[in-house]
């Protein structure tokens, strides 16, 4: 009896052991990870070419492609060789020309979008060949697809920059509410074979809905393509959001930074003095930029925390302060953040992702050349490609 007692209980011992491991096993833990970034300066060549003007920018294959304010043109920076290596100049009187140009979206030689005064979108050719101009965005929506979204024309400039699914062939544009408390959508998709749009189910954070939201304390401020989808954030919240094109479905995370909330946390709504404005915005995180990098298939966020002190102008106070990195993973997970050593430096404005890592920009008071553009590259060895 001793004998079969102690087998027994020997038996459920080794049970019980089984029944621990199979729960360890299939426990979700979180394991933080700790990056160790390399922050080196890394400069463009312009050329003498006034790199202040620069205003907006895309990459593709190691190319960055800016406008060019000042000369009206595209200028094509090798980021492999540091310097400019061709332009691609606009008209700006004639059957071809293009005016008042505010963001762009380049998909090919022979296809690149300029939003032009904000009212349509040009599609031109890298020779500055004009070949249609799109700008029936007002008339594209059946009464239903219309009511969906704000009652105000729709923006092709959010953040400086154009979203396009090369699949559809669509543009999306951007719905903002201007006070309206209605729950609507945000965002429209404008297809560029039959010129009908229909809205898409975006939108703004359920925090802010039902409210009169003033646009000056929160919006839409960077959206990135990953190939599948956009991923977008919003200025006043740590939520990270993504539109899949396949299955027209939005997703987020809450990706929350390592600082507390403060006393002004809380949106307000309704009428801001300039002074009353700017103690909130220095009271207050900023979630700034988005960006998908394809080559190891993580998203950074750059945003910077409360600076009660902070008597920037406006929003200038972002560029005048800590930029936290946060990275996270193909599901926005989030996997890690740090903070850029140098405080007071950047301008997260004009950023960009290449082969070699996360580029970002010094500020105006930093810019003392104007043979260069000058900023810092940002290599996390802990992400090979």
């Amino acid at each position: 009896m001793k004998k079969i007692g102690l087998f027994l209980r020997l038996k459920f011992r080794l049970f019980a052991l089984l029944i621990l491991g199979l729960f360890s096993c299939s426990e979700k833990r979180t394991v933080p990870v700790s990056f160790s970034p390399e922050v080196v300066s890394k400069y463009f060549h312009t050329g003498n070419s006034l790199g202040q003007f620069y205003f907006f920018n895309q990459v593709r294959n190691d190319s960055l492609i800016v406008f060019n304010a000042f000369n009206h043109s595209f200028d094509i920076i090798d980021t492999r060789v540091d310097s400019v290596v061709s332009s691609i100049p606009f008209e700006l009187n004639g059957p071809n020309a293009v005016n008042e140009i505010t963001s762009f979206f380049y998909h090919n030689e022979d296809s690149i979008f300029l939003a032009e005064n904000n009212q349509a979108i040009v599609l031109i050719t890298s020779k500055g060949q004009l070949k249609r101009r799109y700008s029936d965005f007002a008339s594209s929506f059946d009464i239903d697809e219309r009511e969906k979204v704000y009652d105000n024309s729709p923006s092709l400039r959010f953040a400086s920059q154009l979203l396009y699914n090369s699949d559809a062939q669509e543009i999306f544009l951007y719905f903002m509410s201007f006070n309206q408390p209605e729950r609507k959508r945000i965002f429209a998709s404008y297809s560029l074979e039959t010129g009908k749009s229909k809205s898409i189910p975006v939108h703004y954070p359920e925090e802010y809905l039902g409210q009169k939201l003033d646009l000056s304390k929160l919006f839409l401020t960077s959206a990135t393509l990953d190939g599948k989808g956009f991923a977008y954030i919003f200025s006043g919240s740590p939520k990270v959001y993504r539109y899949d094109f396949h299955s027209s479905s939005v997703s987020f995370v809450e990706a929350n930074p390592p600082w507390k909330k403060v006393k002004s946390d809380d949106i307000p709504f309704g009428p801001m003095t300039s002074s009353e404005k700017q103690l909130f915005m220095a009271e207050n995180p900023f979630y700034y930029k988005i960006f998908y990098d394809s080559y190891r298939n993580v998203y950074y966020r750059l945003s910077s925390p409360p600076r009660p002190n902070s008597n920037e102008a406006d929003f200038h106070y972002v560029n005048y302060n800590k930029i936290l990195v946060s990275v996270l993973d193909s599901k926005l997970n989030l996997i890690s953040d740090f903070y850029l050593p140098k405080e007071d430096t950047y301008n997260v404005g004009f950023s960009f992702v290449t082969s070699e890592g996360l580029w970002i920009s010094y500020n105006s008071k930093n810019q003392d050349d104007e043979d260069f553009i000058k900023g810092d590259l940002i290599r996390i060895k802990e992400l090979p490609l």
